[in-house]
Formats: C-alpha cells, sequence, structure tokens
C-alpha cells in the first residue's frame, strides 16, 4: 500500500496551546484590570446585561399578547388549538412580566410585579 492511502490525524496540539492562552490572559485580566476597575465593570456588566434583559422581557410580553389574543380568538371559532395557545400566551406574559417588572392582569390573575413577602407572624 502507498501512503497516500493513509490519514494523518492532528493530536490537537495547537488547540491545548490556545486554550492555555486563554487561560493566561484571563489571569492577567483578573489580577492586574480587575481590582482597578473592578467596580466599574461590573455596573457596566450589569447595566448591558439589564437592556439585553429588558429587551427579552418586552418580546416576551407583545409574544404573549398575541399568542392570548390568538387563543381567545381560537375559542370562538371552535379551534382545537386554542388551550395550548392560551397557556402559552400567559407563560410568555409571566415571563415577560418577570424581566421588565411590568405588571398584567388577565381577568383578575394579577401576573407579574414585584414579590411581596410577609414579615413573619406580622
Amino acid at each position: 500500500m502507498s501512503k497516500a492511502n493513509y490519514y494523518v490525524i492532528n493530536g490537537g496540539k495547537t488547540r491545548k496551546k490556545g486554550i492555555i492562552y486563554i487561560f493566561f490572559g484571563i489571569a492577567v485580566f483578573v489580577l492586574f484590570f480587575f481590582p482597578f476597575f473592578g467596580l466599574n465593570l461590573r455596573y457596566q456588566i450589569g447595566t448591558s446585561l439589564s437592556l439585553i434583559i429588558n429587551g427579552l422581557g418586552t418580546f416576551c410580553l407583545a409574544l404573549g399578547a398575541l399568542f392570548l389574543a390568538i387563543g381567545i380568538v381560537g375559542l370562538f371559532t371552535r379551534s382545537r388549538y386554542w388551550p395550548k395557545q392560551v397557556i402559552l400566551g400567559i407563560i410568555l406574559l409571566w415571563i415577560g412580566a418577570w424581566c421588565t417588572g411590568v405588571i398584567v392582569e388577565f381577568f383578575g390573575i394579577t401576573i407579574g410585579g414585584p414579590n411581596k413577602t410577609g414579615s413573619g407572624y406580622h
């Protein structure tokens, strides 16, 4: 047999070398950059994640309202999928209300809003 029929598989040495560079970069960041700018970085990351979560919540609110409306219309048109659409709409409204802090009422049932816990036995 000739050597043209054999395949040479790389042992993954370059990949391990790349992972070492990533860990080294993280260690340098933690040791030198983080102690001086850590507090500002914390608030910047929190602000950017807040915008993402708020956008996701708004999308869930809109999609939940759409599914809820389609489910209610399906109730009157005798669609067999209306219970699934109403339940999915309520779940999406709940997720959106949790992400954005909006209070939604559906037939007197409050969805979302702040969590109020009692103060013991008082």
